[in-house]
This record gives structure tokens, C-alpha cells and sequence, in this order.
């Protein structure tokens, strides 16, 4: 059975089914690019993925560290480039609930370099990942 199934609803619209859990997801072209932008676009959910999967590897790695990362919120904003059309960087944003120590911010941030959809991602994709501390300090990553 497949992971993924995915049915075209009319024009540019899709939807997508995790077959696991039954759960969809539709999708639209921007407008301007031949959709309405009614729904998420298939780049943003590209940006989400990378975006979910750094923060789930974040809070398992806290979770490790004794530290409780309930309420953390994260942000992603991205760059196009044309001829070929494709994601060319990406600024996430992660506010993080809790105070720690240079020992486990450093684990934390080797544990958000482990995504797999980062690892998955062409060489030229610059990520940037800017952590605001619970004690007001900021901290900026980049590859």
C-alpha cells in the first residue's frame, strides 16, 4: 500500500491522503502561477516539512535533555529563483519556551542539522535557523 495517494480535484488543485491515517491535505497553485492559491502550495508544504521535521527533532532531542518544549513556536520564510523555478533558501524561526545551557543548546542544534528532509534537500538550499531563547538571548545557524 502507499505511504501517499493523491487525486487531482480540478484544475490545479490536488488532494493528498496519508493512507496510514486517512488524513488529507489540499493543495493549489499561487495565484499567478496558474492556481487560485486557495490552499497551501506544494512549496509551501516542502517549507513546512523542513520546517516540522527540524522542530520534532528539536523537541525529541529536549525531551532527552529533561527540558519541556510545550508551547514552542516556530517560523519559516523562503526565497525563489527562477530558470528553473525552485526554493533557494529558507529562514526558520524557532521561539524556544525554556532557558538552557551551552551543553544543550549546542545538542539541540546538532539534533535540528539531523533532519532528514534537510539532508534530502539540494546542496545550493541555504538554511538558516535563528533560535530566540526563553532568556532573551538569539542565536543564528546557517549552513
Amino acid at each position: 500500500m502507499p505511504c501517499l495517494t493523491a487525486r487531482n480535484e480540478g484544475a490545479s488543485r490536488f488532494s493528498v491522503t496519508h493512507s496510514a491515517s486517512g488524513i488529507g491535505i489540499l493543495t493549489d497553485a499561487p495565484a499567478g502561477h496558474g492556481g487560485d492559491g486557495v490552499s497551501f502550495s506544494p512549496i509551501d508544504l516542502c517549507v513546512a516539512a523542513l520546517l516540522n521535521c527540524t522542530g520534532t527533532l528539536m523537541a525529541v532531542k529536549a525531551k532527552a535533555l529533561g527540558l519541556d518544549t510545550t508551547g514552542m513556536t516556530m517560523s519559516a520564510d523562503y526565497t525563489m529563483a527562477d530558470a528553473p523555478r525552485r526554493i533557494v533558501a529558507t529562514t526558520m524561526t524557532a521561539n524556544v519556551p525554556f532557558a538552557a545551557d551551552e551543553r544543550q543548546r549546542q545538542s539541540i542544534i546538532r539534533a535540528a542539522a539531523t533532519c532528514p528532509v534537510r539532508n534530502s534537500l539540494m546542496a545550493e538550499w541555504k538554511i538558516t535557523l535563528v533560535l530566540n531563547w526563553a532568556d532573551g538571548t538569539s542565536q543564528t545557524v546557517e549552513d
